[in-house]
């Protein structure tokens, strides 16, 4: 149940009415009263405000988006989607955007004291514990590209097929042995899938994932760069390298280019996501195409569905999951093409 007014004032031991003072800045509360109040306030994670009572038992019409990036172009697209169908439902949609790795959950509490109808949570670093505190306040919510073991309906990519279509082109096609790998954030289940497709495809081929060729990196730009200096360092270079999402790969690419390398002759490189700018660079990248528009619509109409009380729609994978497939694009950083 949601924290009243009378839950704080329990848990300062004073009335109602002197919680209602405080919270108003009214003047006749000791100081060591108001301390005790405001105390309270915080362990209890209570809001109000001047429009609380009002909003009770009614909509705002107001969809809640947190995501780590509005200008990435991956986050962008994801925006859209949701936007669209909110759009639809004639709903309004209130964006809070922080990079990684700052606290999201503050972002939470923003969203919650705006009052919003429900919420869309985008590969963002968050405790069940901290999303069950949402759920029980009565707010419906979806996730994307994140699963952090809940019942809350989550919507993902096939990052675990795509990967394995991905690296059976690199094996069979191009005949590489030896791949390495650029990972993504260890807190979203893509860059987990996504290895362990590589790994499968490559034990199923007889080859081996040496740990060396794992290098991290965190989906930004910059850290494919960083990491794909890492793998310049080691005496035996990867024939191939596979990054967890397109920037990376865009980044590792650049670094190659910096060393006078030539990609593919030298050494391939290949992405996942299929942003616009996997298809500009030079050379054209190889990468997965994954629906990311299509996962912000579907998560937002669910969320607006769940808000209007029709359920769960139909799609998903048992009670929570929705599964949406992706697709090999192959252009000519890979070696295709030469």
């Amino acid at each position: 149940m949601p924290t009243t007014i009378f839950d704080v004032a329990e848990r300062a031991g004073v009335s109602i009415g002197t919680v209602s003072r405080v919270l108003n800045n009214r003047d006749r509360v000791r100081p060591e009263t108001r301390e005790r109040v405001l105390s309270a306030i915080r362990d209890l994670d209570y809001y109000a405000n001047a429009s609380a009572q009002a909003l009770a038992n009614q909509h705002t019409e107001t969809l809640g988006l947190v995501i780590p990036q509005v200008n990435d172009p991956y986050y962008y697209q994801i925006v859209r989607g949701v936007e669209d169908a909110v759009t639809t439902a004639n709903y309004q949609l209130l964006i809070a955007s922080q990079p990684r790795p700052a606290p999201e959950h503050q972002y939470l509490k923003l969203l919650r004291r705006s009052h919003v109808d429900g919420m869309v949570l985008v590969a963002i670093d968050i405790l069940a514990q901290e999303l069950q505190q949402v759920v029980d306040s009565g707010i419906p919510v979806g996730l994307v590209q994140q699963d952090v073991g809940t019942h809350v309906p989550t919507f993902l990519s096939d990052n675990y097929g795509g990967a394995r279509t991905l690296v059976e082109h690199l094996v069979t096609r191009h005949d590489y042995q030896r791949i390495a790998y650029i990972s993504g954030t260890d807190f979203t289940p893509d860059s987990r899938e996504r290895l362990r497709g590589l790994r499968d495809v490559l034990a199923e081929h007889g080859l081996e994932l040496h740990e060396r060729y794992i290098v991290q990196g965190d989906y930004l730009r910059g850290s494919g760069h960083r990491a794909m200096q890492q793998l310049f360092d080691l005496p035996d270079w990867p024939q191939a390298v596979f990054a967890a999402n397109d920037q990376m790969a865009v980044d590792a690419i650049m670094a190659a280019q910096e060393r006078g390398l030539r990609v593919p002759e030298d050494i391939a490189v290949v992405g996942f996501d299929d942003v616009p700018l996997a298809s500009y660079v030079s050379p054209a990248l190889t990468t997965v195409h994954q629906p990311i528009y299509e996962l912000g619509w579907h998560a937002a109409k669910l969320v607006l569905d769940m808000i209007k009380g029709n359920g769960q729609s139909q799609g998903l994978i048992g009670p929570r999951a929705l599964l949406l497939p992706t697709t090999l694009v192959v252009r000519e950083s890979c070696g295709c093409g030469m």
